[in-house]
């Protein structure tokens, strides 16, 4: 101690005559880091970038990235129909593509005419069966309509086929049935198909339809759509995603979050025209901007407030704001210089290293306020100018300022040993950024007090002279206090028991963030996330192999790859396809011939629904065989042709929904004709086949992806642990999403343990050598050892846990314990305390310290973020902790030394 004093009085010997020259090079440094940092400091958002350069998995991204950034950002629709969806994508998607500065892709559909000539294969065998029974009961129907795709002559089959099925064939004259034939087939007639198409035509009439295609209902696959098909749907069509790419060279924080602005903006707009939905953006690039755009604005808004309310306190404790300021000065100096330090050194920021700002603000004005608090005393004491003031603090309360600082910034330092590069890099960006707000301290500080401090006259009074000491405690006291001590401490051990290292990471974000709320939408409908692990493989053999491994495992819900998208059992289906080729003669002039607009023939239409009326009625029943849902079938049909008749011979003229009806008819039969035609004359589908829009996803530079979805919740520890290990036992090498969290979360935990350790070892031979003395050391950081216990047992009764955003506490609270401790012992061991007292200024100056870390760090409670949040309560109660274990049970403890040595030394001498 005494040789650091020596050393420092020697540079504020060189620093106090020139008081404009240190003044000028301090602002000619903060000039240049002003500089730097505005043109070379950047932002890295990604967990990867937080991951040492030697891991396993920078390597295996690295092959990932012509597969990645493709899917930025999903766009999650629910809709009250899926049509209502469908009509929502298409407009943003158009209105998207029309902002290229914006956006480089969307992708929201696959083009079905692509996969026309193999549409029938993606039917399962027994989907396959029913619909060549169906195509085989209907056979008439679908030649004539090859013969005039129109809704009369649709009509008119459906008529004859009623006819044919009907028990018996008798009719009466008016019926006058054509080319009834008794030796078909006569089973009773699904008649949904015709209640569709009699629905949306008087719909249409009425100038409102939205028009339905009625062949999945007449071909027995009533789930199928062909306006919806090609589309990402999950839950049974619950929710349709969408993809969005952004367009940005670099993968850059503000790129990024502007494209997701624009978009989301986008999806507003479109909003005003589709009523009822509810539409979100989420995915992984999505979380990460969302959770960095909340974090930056709250820790900018928590830096200002924090140094605000520092302002604050000290004025009021220092009673003058000249001090203050010269303090906030000299901290703002320190913290410009880490600034341009960070800047030309690590050349960015991180989702971890970017809250030092704060911490320094919390931090390094402590030292500050200690010299000033001990400013104070010496200038009552000291005969001369505020030369002399600053010379007499720097002798004696300088080694003690010194030593915190030190201790502080070895907190921080040994973050570098860990080798987890975000841990890494805030420990060089906080621990030099604390060397550099002491060097600040020592020479901005002292130069502007020299110029700006004044001097205070004596205010001692006959009834203040001689009360230098906060508190004096008795014998008594001193051990209650000890026995509170260790009674918080029984507390502590037991709700310890609660705490837990949480590893979801959206368990940090801020709860209301868009991303976030679809994501656990999508997470709790779908039990699917929208990450997946990838395996890349060289060849088809190996994608097959490794499919049929990965869906055995209970933990896996879907594989995807580009083999996956094929048909499955192609030949089995092929030979049931060929059994049908003569159901389909070659194309007639109807089916091939343009698009014609004739005038609807009214009068016929009116006649043959009236046919399909008689035989609609309660008393034709029975000729069907009809059970109860047929019946229900009948009325419904009555109902509507009875709707239909007089809106036809009322308005004769204004057929315009009539033959929009047709028109939209005519298209969605020609092309499911054209489909049943193609699928059964189709070949067997090959990867080559596929599109290059879905090709390129899953086959880039001849290596193959395979997308592996989690079947559990894996952003909890557990079934992500489980969802990797047995991923890995199909393929070592594999990555993705859910590998990179299991494997950062388990590297950024073992590092926050290894910092720990380090930061206490190297703190504890740093006191060692400075004290020479065990005990004095374990004194010093008694305060540190308390402070922690006490606040990891008041997380365990609050139900905060520790994660990846608060776990920078642990060094954190090392230095603000140990730096009170040093504070006091140094104090003790300079001879000018007795035990069982704490000096005023050495307890103003501790306190005052304890009281703006805790408001500074407590800032960060206002933080949407949940990380930030549990970080600010952490350090806001653990500066609370550490200051009673500081300036109540530290003083005890060595009244209690004390006692304990003159007892010794009188049973000695006796």
């Amino acid at each position: 101690m005494k040789r650091g004093s020596g050393l420092l009085r020697v540079w504020m010997a060189w620093v106090l005559p020139r008081p404009y020259l240190v003044l000028g090079a301090a602002l000619l440094l903060c000039a240049a880091s002003i500089f730097v940092t505005v043109k070379r400091l950047g932002l890295e958002t990604g967990q990867l970038d937080l991951i040492s350069p030697k891991h396993p998995l920078i390597r295996l991204n690295e092959e990932l990235r012509p597969f990645r950034g493709r899917d930025a950002f999903t766009v999650v629709v629910e809709a009250p129909s899926p049509r209502q969806a469908v009509a929502f994508i298409q407009d943003l998607a158009s209105r998207l593509r029309n902002q290229p500065q914006y956006f480089k892709e969307v992708f929201y559909r696959i083009d079905p005419s692509t996969f026309r000539p193999w549409a029938l294969l993606y039917l399962s065998a027994e989907d396959l069966r029913r619909l060549a029974d169906r195509l085989r009961e209907h056979r008439s129907l679908l030649r004539g309509l090859m013969e005039e795709p129109t809704l009369e002559r649709f009509l008119k089959l459906v008529n004859q086929e009623m006819a044919r099925r009907m028990i018996g064939g008798f009719f009466t004259d008016f019926l006058k049935e054509e080319e009834v034939h008794q030796d078909e087939k006569s089973d009773p007639m699904d008649l949904r198909f015709l209640m569709r198409v009699l629905e949306d035509l008087g719909d249409s009439m009425r100038g409102r339809g939205v028009y339905r295609s009625p062949w999945p209902l007449l071909l027995g696959e009533d789930h199928w759509d062909p306006e919806l098909e090609g589309y990402v749907w999950i839950q049974g069509k619950r929710y349709l995603l969408a993809t969005v790419t952004p367009r940005h060279e670099k993968e850059t924080f503000n790129k990024a979050r502007l494209s997701l602005e624009r978009l989301r903006s986008s999806i507003q707009e479109v909003l005003r025209d589709h009523p009822g939905l509810e539409v979100g953006v989420t995915g992984q690039e999505a979380l990460k901007t969302d959770e960095m755009t909340v974090a930056l604005g709250d820790m900018q808004v928590a830096t200002w407030m924090a140094l605000g309310a520092i302002c604050l306190l000290m004025i009021l404790f220092l009673r003058t704001v000249r001090r203050p300021l010269i303090e906030m000065i000299s901290l703002a100096v320190g913290m410009t210089w880490t600034f341009g330090w960070t800047a030309l050194t690590v050349g960015h920021l991180n989702i971890l290293s970017m809250v030092f700002a704060p911490l320094l603000s919390g931090l390094g004005v402590d030292y500050g306020i200690h010299w000033f608090s001990r400013f104070e005393e010496e200038e009552q004491r000291v005969q001369g100018g505020i030369r002399e003031v600053i010379e007499r603090v720097t002798e004696r309360s300088g080694p003690g300022i010194l030593l915190a600082g030190l201790t502080a910034a070895l907190s921080f330092l040994p973050l570098v040993l860990t080798g987890f590069k975000g841990l890494v890099e805030l420990g060089m960006i906080t621990g030099m950024g604390v060397l550099f707000t002491l060097l600040a301290d020592f020479t901005v500080l002292p130069a502007l007090s020299l110029l700006m401090a004044g001097r205070r006259q004596s205010r001692t009074t006959p009834t203040t002279r001689g009360k230098t000491d906060l508190f004096r405690l008795t014998p008594k006291t001193s051990r209650c206090i000890l026995a509170a001590a260790v009674i918080f401490c029984a507390l502590s051990i037991w709700g310890s028991r609660w705490v837990h290292f949480d590893l979801n990471p959206l368990h940090l974000q801020a709860k209301d963030a868009e991303s976030v709320i679809w994501e656990t939408k999508l997470l709790r409908g779908s039990k699917r996330s929208v990450i997946y692990a990838s395996l890349l493989s060289p060849n088809r053999t190996d994608v097959l192999e490794k499919t049929r491994k990965l869906e055995e495992l209970p933990t896996v819900a879907e594989v995807q790859s580009a083999f996956s998208l094929l048909p499955k059992g192609q030949e089995p289906k092929l030979a049931i396809l060929k059994g049908l080729r003569g159901l389909f003669p070659p194309p007639t002039q109807g089916l091939e011939g343009p698009p014609h607009d004739p005038q609807p023939d009214v009068p016929a239409l009116k006649e043959t629904l009236s046919r399909i009326l008689f035989k609609m009625r309660e008393e034709e029943a029975g000729r069907w065989g009809a059970g109860g849902p047929l019946r229900e079938q009948m009325a419904e049909v009555r109902l509507l042709i009875k709707e239909l008749l007089p809106r036809l011979e009322e308005s004769p003229g204004d057929l315009s929904g009539l033959r929009e009806y047709e028109r939209r008819f005519r298209e969605d039969l020609v092309r499911m004709l054209e489909i049943l035609r193609e699928g059964i004359d189709s070949r067997p589908m090959t990867v080559d086949d596929l599109p290059p829009l879905i090709k390129d996803r899953y086959i880039q530079d001849g290596k193959y992806l395979i997308r592996v979805y989690p079947k559990e919740f894996i952003w909890d520890r557990e079934p992500l642990n489980r969802f990797v290990r047995d991923i890995r036992t199909v393929d070592p090498m594999a990555a993705g999403d859910p590998v990179t969290l299991h494997d950062f979360t388990f590297a950024f935990r073992q590092a926050c343990i290894k910092a720990s350790l380090y930061a206490l070892t190297a703190i504890g031979l740093l006191l060692l050598v400075t004290f020479r003395s065990i005990l004095s050391t374990l004194l010093a950081l008694l305060p540190l050892l308390l402070g922690t216990l006490w606040t990891v047992g008041l997380m365990g009764l609050v139900g905060i846990h520790f994660n990846l955003a608060n776990s920078i506490f642990i060094p954190l609270i090392v230095g603000a314990g140990v730096e009170y401790g040093v504070i006091i012992l140094s104090r003790w061991r300079e001879g000018r305390m007795e035990p069982g007292r704490l000096p005023l200024s050495t307890a103003k100056g501790v306190i005052l310290a304890a009281l703006t870390t805790t408001v500074g760090f407590g800032s960060l409670m206002i933080s949407r973020h949940q990380g930030i949040f549990s970080l600010g309560f952490l350090a806001f109660s653990g500066s609370l902790c550490v200051l009673v274990a500081a300036v109540a049970v530290l003083p005890a403890l060595l009244l209690e030394i004390q006692r304990g040595r003159r007892n010794s030394n009188r049973e000695v001498a006796s």
